[in-house]
């Protein structure tokens, strides 16, 4: 099924088609509305939600149940801080470098995600010695090691390291485990060389058409490509569906930014409708700790096993949780837009905001952040777990040079931000 939209009369070239196959068109329509046409513009509620994914990053890898676990991890929607963060940044990607490639060219183009790529790929080794180093002297990292049982010896003892281990780290095979899904971001920003050069040349349907053939062929044979621990929970083949997507989007900005003034009121009320469903089959997860009202029995634990196996693995990015993402971005957007909500988000906005536009530096930190506090007492007090992962979070936060925002200051406004923080 193909929704068609004619941009301009005088103009069919640039009729925009969507496919209802790449089940993101409620996320290009919503989150793409209000952006102007300035290449490295964005909506401030991006970052937002970008820093919202960062404090369920450092809460679920804190491993303590708290007030704030309850919510964390795959309790409103069946969706986790890393799908969020792989689309929206191959959305400002698409974006940023996308009006680079218009501009300058391939190669100035090419440069610049090179670079970009070289600075993962160097914070990756940057702070995998630097873990190392901590080990070397003495102090417990194993909070933070690796979870293969062969490099977890040479990661918590790096003077038995041999030329195979040091091989192992340079090609990002292994590294701290909270830290490894910059891994996937190397790799995902080298695919975005001929991803949009592809955009340019072949035009978007025969990007989506090889990203979903990738994407196939991994369901019909999985494999990781890289021989990376990072693949065991984000295998490449799988994951790139959601940074092409992404990419995409941004790339035609313009064009998904006048279809989303044109959408008709009944799709925002299925987004909605079906947003509200997924929050239901959330909530029915037999495992989700916290109180009886989190708790919801609408699916029973049987059928619920049943389902989420099927359709909503998360490694490998089921049907099921394709769509869940495809309508919780947007209801998450549309939330953050509610103007009633201001005096609740308003004290927050800053700290989410530096979070999200900083947030390979929040990731870097937070790496030492869970080793210290792996080094705190244990506690199953809620109210001391809770208290933990605020100070971290605020710490983080304070360090990258979180301010309180001024009361006066309670629009959105676009602000310029890294094409990919993390």
């Amino acid at each position: 099924m193909t929704f068609t939209i004619a941009i301009d009369n005088r103009d069919r070239m640039q009729t925009v088609e969507v496919a209802a196959a790449a089940l993101l068109l409620p996320l290009s329509a919503a989150m793409l509305s209000p952006w102007s046409g300035h290449s490295t513009s964005r909506d401030k509620r991006i970052d937002w939600l970008r820093g919202l994914a960062m404090v369920c990053v450092i809460v679920d890898h804190s491993r303590r149940s708290s007030l704030l676990s309850w919510f964390s991890y795959q309790r409103l929607w069946v969706v986790t801080a890393a799908e969020v963060f792989v689309v929206l940044s191959g959305i400002v990607l698409g974006m940023v470098y996308g009006a680079r490639l218009m501009r300058y060219g391939i190669v100035p183009m090419t440069q610049r995600l090179l670079r970009r790529a070289g600075l993962l790929y160097f914070s990756f080794i940057a702070v995998t010695l630097s873990v190392l180093g901590l080990a070397l002297i003495g102090v417990d990292t194993s909070a933070v090691a690796t979870w293969d049982p062969t490099a977890m010896t040479w990661f918590l003892d790096p003077q038995t390291m041999t030329a195979a281990n040091w091989r192992d780290l340079a090609l990002l095979r292994f590294g701290p485990w909270p830290f490894e899904i910059i891994a996937l971001y190397v790799c995902l920003v080298l695919v975005a060389v001929p991803c949009l050069i592809a955009l340019r040349v072949a035009g978007w349907r025969t990007v989506l058409a090889a990203s979903w053939a990738v994407y196939g062929w991994y369901w019909l044979s999985p494999r990781g490509v890289t021989g990376a621990e990072f693949e065991v929970t984000f295998p490449l083949l799988a994951w790139q569906l959601l940074f092409v997507h992404g990419i995409v989007i941004g790339y035609h900005r313009d064009h998904l930014a006048a279809l989303a003034a044109r959408c008709p009121r009944p799709l925002s009320i299925a987004v909605a409708a079906t947003s509200v469903g997924f929050m239901a089959f959330a909530l029915s997860n037999p495992s989700g700790t916290g109180p009886w009202w989190l708790r919801w029995r609408l699916v029973s634990p049987e059928a619920f096993s049943a389902l989420y196996e099927r359709y909503f693995s998360l490694s490998d990015l089921g049907l099921g949780r394709l769509l869940n993402l495809a309508v919780a971005l947007p209801t998450g957007y549309a939330i953050l837009a509610w103007r009633r909500l201001s005096v609740v988000i308003t004290p927050l906005q800053e700290l989410l905001a530096t979070l999200g536009q900083r947030s390979l530096a929040a990731f870097v930190l937070h790496v030492y952040g869970l080793i210290l506090l792996a080094h705190l007492p244990d506690s199953d007090q809620l109210w001391t777990n809770t208290l933990m992962q605020i100070l971290l979070i605020g710490g983080i936060a304070a360090v990258l040079g979180w301010r309180r925002v001024p009361e006066s200051a309670k629009e959105l406004v676009p602000r310029r931000a890294d094409p990919i923080a993390a």
